[in-house]
């Protein structure tokens, strides 16, 4: 009668054991790949796993002694043993994975956003209180084009651009420069505007320079030197200077500009730049 009364290792087993644990399995699972949990919620949790299969471990290993001192099979025994051996080891790598998640950022930033958002980091492109004036200062480099477009776009009163900069990306320079001639803008220099910056500030409807400021001018080149076969660095040069004739600045100064060597840079001042078309009247 005793023995009648106790319960069956294999009821024990998937009633106490498999089943409940299955089902945690599966929250830790969900833990890891669902929306990042605080660590210090996911630790408590953990701590209560721990004990949770601490205790079915306990009730299995108790209705298993119960079991081999009455019905005598061991195969049972180690069936069981072996299940929950494996638990524990897909218990260790979830929590893990879940652990894992919670270090994540609840959104991944993409590659191409934070790219864009590295290149914004090098200039600044604002709007001078009033509306009228956007000021430009810092490196001119990839995305600035599409952002110059989208800041004109949202102030539609915006009619001059102040530049500082030492120059950047040439084509990015162009596609800046294209939509200063689209919008009309005039373009002021203030400080140091250089090397790319001058076809942004040659694209302006009306040209001014502040009385310290300087426009600088050089010769292009690749940035790790030398040559590749891809690159018509000449071409490059002529397609500028055909702009910047056609902005009405003289062709002796135009002959001028690009027999600067690369690493070097020909600065003019504003009493120097009103005698080259640069300026207007």
């Amino acid at each position: 009668m005793v023995q009648d009364n106790i319960p069956s290792l294999g009821r024990v087993f998937w009633l106490h054991a498999a089943l409940p644990r299955g089902v945690v399995l599966a929250v830790i699972w969900a833990l890891g790949t669902l929306q990042p949990l605080p660590f210090a919620l996911l630790a408590g949790l953990l701590v209560c796993d721990i004990l949770l299969f601490a205790w079915q471990l306990r009730r299995f290993q108790s209705s298993a002694d119960d079991h081999i001192r009455h019905r005598g099979g061991l195969a049972p025994v180690w069936g069981g043993q072996l299940a929950f051996l494996f638990a524990a080891f897909a218990m260790a790598s979830l929590w893990w994975g879940a652990f894992l998640n919670a270090g994540r950022p609840a959104h991944p930033e993409l590659f191409t956003d934070r790219m864009d958002r590295q290149h914004a980091a090098t200039y600044s492109l604002t709007v001078a209180p009033g509306g009228q004036e956007l000021q430009f200062q810092g490196m001119i480099t990839f995305g600035l084009t599409d952002r110059l477009q989208e800041t004109l776009a949202q102030n539609p009163d915006a009619t001059t651009l102040t530049l500082t900069s030492p120059g950047g990306q040439l084509y990015e320079a162009r596609g800046a420069a294209k939509i200063i001639l689209a919008y009309g803008l005039d373009t002021h220099a203030e400080g140091e505007c250089a090397s790319a910056c001058t076809l942004l500030f040659a694209a302006g409807t009306s040209r001014s320079m502040a009385p310290d400021a300087r426009l600088g001018f050089h010769g292009y080149g690749l940035e790790s030197g030398g040559s590749l076969p891809h690159v018509d660095v000449g071409g490059e040069q002529e397609k500028d200077l055909q702009f910047f004739r056609s902005r009405g600045i003289q062709r002796d100064f135009t002959a001028q500009i690009f027999k600067t060597p690369p690493d070097g840079m020909l600065f003019i001042t504003q009493r120097e730049a009103s005698t080259t078309g640069l300026l207007s009247p």
